[in-house]
């Protein structure tokens, strides 16, 4: 060993790891930094000792049915900002928030805030009637019929009694910022049960961009933009479908397929049978709420994906197509709506090989 130099065991390493962390807490303490499960309303806040997920952690992604029949998967909602709620309908303290949890996504609608409903491990039917009579079609209910996405999220060393880990996060809330990362994770706290969310409430208004000017007004043509996809193989005689990625500009949506009125207009997407591919009719994935005064419009916002599916013919040349059709639709602001625009889209087939 060279005169001077000393060898570091892995020890020491770990005891001047863990100084630098207290001298981390001890700088926070000066600067009069409280940790967020010492502030009222949210004593049930996750630990770091507990373990993966964290704030500021990505929070882990899923696709879950919705009660309405459609898919959705979380990453969907980035651009916008998500309260994610767990709960079971034979859990009485969940069925006393599901009411203020409506009125939580009618009033943060506007602030580009989506409230997402996970039920844990029920009957999809049970859970379908439930959510058909008691949550508000504000919110964007989901079942998970196997708990498999409540486990993402049940930190390793939460309740570590609970064998089953869906349980861990049955009644926990989370904020998801718009990037998707983790900004607020509130374990069950039966001591301190507030079923309004006062607590979330005043977060969500902490931590909200503050609302600045209007966004710049587009040309309709520009509001909605398709974003690249590549097109899987199907073989003649088979089925397929392509998928048309589309984003809507921050600060606007667009109608849904559905609209929450005649006058409005609603989004279509049609794609032309082509040589050897005839198209069916297009699929659209569950609307987000717009909340307009006392009424709540079906729209689609950020990003959002339409599915038409499709049939090759069995005697189709393999090789790659270029297939046409339209998108239309009518964006519109907080405060104003632009007129209808009818679009000319372009996408591509791939056809494989005839079976053997």
């Amino acid at each position: 060993m060279r005169s001077g130099a000393c060898h570091v065991g892995p020890v020491v390493l770990r005891w001047a790891a863990l100084l630098v962390a207290m001298l981390g807490v001890a700088c926070a303490a000066t600067k009069g930094e409280v940790p967020v499960w010492e502030r009222p309303g949210f004593y049930g806040a996750v630990r770091p000792e507990m373990g993966s997920p964290q704030p500021g952690e990505a929070a882990p992604d899923f696709e879950l049915p919705t009660a309405a029949g459609g898919v959705f998967r979380l990453s969907s909602q980035r651009g916008s900002w998500v309260v994610l709620h767990f709960t079971a309908t034979w859990c009485p303290i969940c069925d006393a928030e599901v009411e203020h949890l409506g009125k939580l996504a009618t009033d943060y609608a506007a602030r580009r805030v989506r409230v997402v409903l996970v039920d844990v491990k029920e009957d999809p039917e049970r859970w379908t009637a439930y959510a058909k009579e008691h949550v508000s079609p504000a919110i964007i209910a989901l079942r998970d019929l196997a708990g498999d996405a409540a486990k993402r999220y049940a930190p390793p060393h939460a309740q570590p009694s609970f064998e089953d880990r869906a349980q861990v996060v049955l009644d926990a809330t989370l904020i998801l910022d718009d990037a998707g990362r983790i900004r607020l994770f509130l374990l069950p706290d039966s001591a301190h049960f507030d079923p309004t969310f006062q607590a979330v409430r005043a977060e969500l208004d902490r931590v909200l961009p503050v609302a600045g000017a209007a966004p710049p007004l587009l040309a309709p043509e520009k509001v909605v933009s398709m974003e690249p996809r590549d097109a899987a193989i199907t073989a003649p005689g088979a089925r397929g479908e392509v998928v048309v990625p589309l984003r809507v500009a921050a600060g606007y949506h667009v109608m849904s397929d559905r609209p929450s009125a005649p006058e409005y207009i609603a989004t279509r997407v049609h794609i032309d049978d082509a040589e050897g591919l005839a198209f069916g009719d297009a699929v659209y994935p569950p609307p987000a709420s717009f909340q307009l005064a006392e009424h709540a419009i079906a729209t689609f916002v950020d990003a959002f994906e339409v599915r038409v599916p499709f049939e090759v013919a069995a005697g189709a040349a393999p090789g790659e197509r270029a297939v046409k059709g339209t998108l239309r639709y009518q964006s519109c602001t907080e405060t104003r709506c632009l007129f209808p625009v009818t679009r000319a889209i372009e996408l591509e087939v791939r056809i494989g090989s005839p079976p053997p």
